[in-house]
């Protein structure tokens, strides 16, 4: 009968996890070496010591990793609608939609195929959907999903004057 190291292979952790701590050991020597001969701000060369850190660092770094990190780097700088400007598009009613067959341009859903349905208009271009849809892509991106026209960029005054305002008096009692 056999152990429960030797089932899990922990007897020669000790080896392997030395062994994986010399590994890590000797990159974060390589990197400290690598800092210290081109990081530097008292480096003559300046930005070309820079450029020469960063392409060294690029080959220790796995691929998949540097691709995981750009990706972050991305999502971080798109621009999207804040929640006040989704709420503030104009909504289309039922009987202004004259063409019986149209849809939303994102789920292909028939606006007239509801009983109630909430078609939500973009003041920049007039290219209209349903409003869940228009209100999830606009919330991670700032572009029409047709044209792609930004609809920050092209920001009207929309009156605000004559919508209900919410208020919870009487919700509670």
């Amino acid at each position: 009968m056999s152990t429960y190291e030797e089932e899990h292979g922990l007897n020669d952790s000790d080896e392997t996890g030395n062994h994986r701590n010399t590994e890590r050991r000797e990159l974060r020597n390589e990197f400290r070496e690598l800092f210290q001969a081109y990081g530097s701000n008292n480096s003559r060369n300046g930005n070309n010591d820079n450029v020469i850190l960063l392409q060294m660092l690029s080959e220790l770094i796995p691929e998949d990793l540097q691709q995981e990190w750009f990706e972050q780097i991305d999502s971080k700088n798109r621009k999207s609608c804040s929640k006040e400007f989704i709420d503030s598009l104009p909504r289309i009613k039922a009987n202004s939609i004259k063409d019986k067959n149209a849809e939303c341009a994102i789920c292909f859903c028939k606006f007239l195929e509801d009983k109630y349905p909430l078609v939500a208009e973009l003041p920049h271009c007039g290219h209209r959907f349903d409003l869940e849809c228009i209100s999830v892509w606009l919330s991670k991106s700032d572009t029409c999903p047709l044209c792609r026209d930004s609809v920050l960029s092209h920001k009207t005054d929309i009156d605000v004057s004559k919508t209900e305002m919410e208020e919870d008096w009487g919700m509670y009692g």
